[in-house]
């Protein structure tokens, strides 16, 4: 059996929309599948309790990157195949994925189309994930100037799409302060006041930055991003420079791979995962998980 889970306010609301695609193209084929949809935010207890994992062979999420991350933890540990149709305003993952191959489409209908054979294929590749206290992501995870980005850029997507990351990135150049952080990297400590900390598994976040160019999610490494206090007349140059990767050889970036990573600071702090914001108590472990997903491509 395999599951759609739909969230139909993903991209503005179009992926209430892909639901029609899927049921369409799902008619050429002999495979069993239903399609539940969210609610609300925050909606995985409801959703898991829908689903039976004893006939369950594929879970598909079917919305933006934060919807991906909050369905993830169905498949961890698990013998199911996990897949990912692109339907929301920010898409960073699939870009991210083992030999992914860019693909400009006509319409929203054939890009839902497209993926969705894909998902009928089946043909699937190991990749790793990401756990940090008791929660998982695929992609990218942190904390810094890129949590206000995607807090101020949730307010703009309706407006701009996918621009709505980089429009909030400008604006938050100006008044983001930078943040103390103590950070152990395989066991050695990095201190200091950062602009950015991106733990990541994938290359590509926030609308497609390019922030971690040599990440590759099935190495077995944690590539990390961090990025100190600058002045802020060089973070107006910085940072458009990471959309086509340019930043790893600026003053002041630094870029290490590892297997595991923590992060302490004081009391509490909003931790971006995958474009989800979730408020977590220092100090935070992160641990690559090899081989933990098999990823529909």
């Amino acid at each position: 059996m395999i599951y759609f889970i739909i969230n139909p306010a993903s991209g503005a609301g179009k992926a209430q929309f892909a639901a029609k695609v899927i049921k369409k193209v799902m008619l050429s084929s002999t495979l069993l599948y239903k399609i539940l949809f969210t609610k609300k935010p925050n909606d995985f207890l409801r959703i898991r309790s829908l689903i039976d994992f004893d006939k369950a062979t594929t879970i598909i999420c079917v919305g933006g990157d934060g919807t991906v991350q909050e369905f993830l933890p169905l498949i961890i540990s698990k013998d199911i195949k996990f897949g990912i149709i692109p339907a929301g305003s920010g898409n960073d993952i699939i870009y991210s994925l083992p030999n992914h191959i860019a693909r400009k489409f006509n319409s929203y209908e054939e890009k839902i189309m497209h993926y969705t054979k894909c998902i009928i294929r089946g043909k699937t590749t190991l990749i790793d994930a990401i756990s940090v206290n008791n929660h998982y992501f695929l992609n990218i995870g942190g904390t810094g100037v890129d949590v206000n980005v995607v807090r101020d850029a949730i307010h703009l997507k309706k407006r701009f799409g996918g621009v709505a990351y980089f429009a909030a990135l400008i604006k938050n150049i100006i008044t983001f302060n930078p943040e103390q952080l103590i950070i152990m990297v395989d066991g050695k400590k990095v201190s200091g006041e950062f602009l950015l900390l991106a733990v990541c598994n994938g290359a590509f976040y926030g609308g497609g930055l390019n922030i971690a160019p040599s990440a590759k999610m099935n190495d077995g490494y944690i590539t990390v991003c961090m990025i100190s206090k600058l002045p802020r007349y060089k973070m107006l140059t910085l940072f458009p420079s990471v959309k086509p990767g340019r930043h790893v050889n600026v003053k002041g970036v630094s870029f290490t791979n590892c297997t595991s990573l923590k992060l302490a600071f004081n009391g509490i702090k909003t931790i971006n995962l995958d474009g989800n914001l979730i408020e977590m108590k220092s100090p935070l472990n992160f641990t690559i998980l090899k081989d933990a997903v098999r990823i529909i491509i």
